[in-house]
């Protein structure tokens, strides 16, 4: 009588150790949800021609292994209206699992559409919102963003240089940029 109870244990467990269980056990995201990571996406205006742009991503490993072949794409939304553009790297999944699903970056520029190098940074003209995309990035084709996942606010009403500026969570009822 405990014999049949114990092989069908047996087979429980050893269903849950197959081989595809273990992959999926080897890298995990710790993330809940995809989004920009605040405490690292900043900006810094060294002085009147030295920016420097930091940007970080969150995901889950649903959206990596669902996502694989696309970017990450950040669309950076300036004070005057204009918008830029940066990207996390080559392949969600991929650069995902090797990387602990949290991507960054950084440059002294970014780009427009076409990507083409752009520096719209200046003291009066800074990033006012931050979205980040999944899509794909092509060097004939420039950015396609495709799914919207998550967007971060700049609060402030100027910046001075040499100080690294923060994006927090946007409030519920603030306007979209055009």
């Amino acid at each position: 009588m405990h014999w049949p109870k114990r092989f069908a244990l047996l087979l429980f467990l050893l269903n849950g150790l197959s081989l595809s269980g273990i992959g999926q056990l080897r890298n995990l995201s710790e993330y809940t949800v995809d989004r920009i990571n605040t405490d690292l996406t900043q900006f810094i205006l060294h002085d009147a021609s030295a920016p420097e742009f930091i940007w970080a991503s969150e995901w889950t490993i649903a959206t990596a292994g669902e996502n694989d072949g696309k970017s990450a794409i950040f669309i950076w939304y300036f004070k005057d209206g204009s918008k830029a553009y940066s990207q996390q790297g080559e392949g969600i999944g991929e650069i995902g699992k090797n990387s602990g699903y949290l991507l960054n970056n950084k440059a002294s520029y970014l780009e427009d559409i076409h990507r083409k190098k752009i520096q719209p940074l200046t003291l009066d003209n800074y990033p006012v919102k931050v979205e980040l995309w999944i899509g794909e990035i092509g060097d004939s084709t420039g950015y396609s963003p495709e799914i919207k996942g998550d967007e971060a606010c700049f609060n402030e009403t100027s910046i001075k240089y040499k100080s690294p500026y923060h994006f927090s969570r946007c409030p519920s009822d603030r306007k979209e940029p055009k």
